[in-house]
């Protein structure tokens, strides 16, 4: 193999950008230093751990230890383009935005079924293969670990921004028995300079989720996260401040950075009149047509599907 410094993880790096894929290599030691972050982040700020704490203490920082040979943590981020759905209702067309990253998206459970998963785990699979190492994906802090590996740095908003390029990745973490020997840890890393002059994602932030008294976002505050919940959406959460599907797009639309990536969109599906009013009664998944089923497991909703029609209302009215 010919990587440019002549190490196996870089040799690996060059390897994923040829498939388009951005990576970044660092020791297995660390994994406790990224659970002691995370630790200390919900003991110091309540609101993450009473909003975001279910999702947080689902990391998984053991199965190193199972894995004896593991010598690496890999980091990858793959690029993903803002997608576009379409609904019909009363002979009118709806386009609807999904953010990156939501085609990928599943519970860390299920995520042996979820088929774009599959395939790219399957690709750095194949690239350790050459020269017979192993992996295992693996449950961990993905932002935290790109940051901390140099692959990203944050942006004001708290989102990863993947070097000179946007925030418009899915990030995933695996761990390996490559040896690490050009470990890129970085102990104290800082958001990006063009943030230092920049508030746009805090102006166009509505709920004030992104605040000057901490960089940290306040999450109880996020529409990501009452976008994504099951619970009904809170009474100061004004319908005209969602613009997703799922999730939310204000902080990284408004971006500087992320200005010649904004008008990239990927069309996916369109539902027809039939299929958008099954969808708004909230016909159960087993009782749709197959067809119907198929698009709304092409733009990855089967997991989400419970919470397809209220989103969907809102963005229509």
């Amino acid at each position: 193999m010919s990587g440019y410094n002549g190490t196996l993880a870089y040799d690996f790096i060059d390897r994923a950008f040829e498939h388009n894929i951005r990576a970044k290599v660092i020791s297995i030691e660390h994994i406790r230093e990224l659970q002691k972050y995370i630790i200390g982040t919900m003991k110091d700020f309540s609101d993450v751990d009473q909003n975001l704490g279910k999702y947080l203490k689902k990391f998984n920082y053991e199965m190193a230890e199972g894995f004896k040979d593991a010598k690496s943590i890999i980091v990858i981020a793959v690029p993903q383009p803002i997608s576009r759905i379409y609904f019909t209702l009363n002979s009118k067309k709806y386009a609807v935005i999904m953010p990156p990253m939501y085609l990928f998206n599943s519970s860390y459970e299920l995520e042996d079924k979820q088929k774009k998963i599959i395939e790219v785990t399957k690709i750095v699979e194949n690239i350790l293969n050459y020269e017979d190492f192993k992996l295992v994906k693996i449950n961990l802090p993905c932002k935290l670990t790109a940051v901390k590996s140099g692959l990203g740095v944050y942006g004001r908003n708290n989102i990863c921004y993947i070097n000179n390029e946007s925030s418009f990745f899915w990030l995933a973490t695996y761990i390996s028995d490559m040896p690490c020997v050009d470990d890129t840890w970085i102990e104290s890393p800082t958001t990006m300079k063009k943030c230092s002059d920049c508030n746009a994602c805090l102006k166009n932030c509505p709920t004030n989720a992104i605040a000057d008294d901490r960089f940290l976002i306040h999450a109880n505050k996020c529409i990501t996260l009452q976008n994504e919940s099951e619970k009904d959406f809170p009474i100061w959460l004004k319908p005209s401040w969602n613009n997703s599907i799922i999730g939310c797009m204000r902080c990284q639309s408004i971006c500087p950075v992320n200005k010649k990536y904004i008008t990239k969109i990927k069309d996916l599906v369109q539902f027809d009149a039939t299929e958008t009013k099954m969808i708004l009664e909230n016909v159960p998944l087993h009782k749709l047509p197959e067809i119907t089923y198929k698009k709304i497991d092409d733009i990855n909703f089967i997991q989400d599907y419970k919470i397809l029609a209220r989103n969907l209302k809102v963005l229509i009215k």
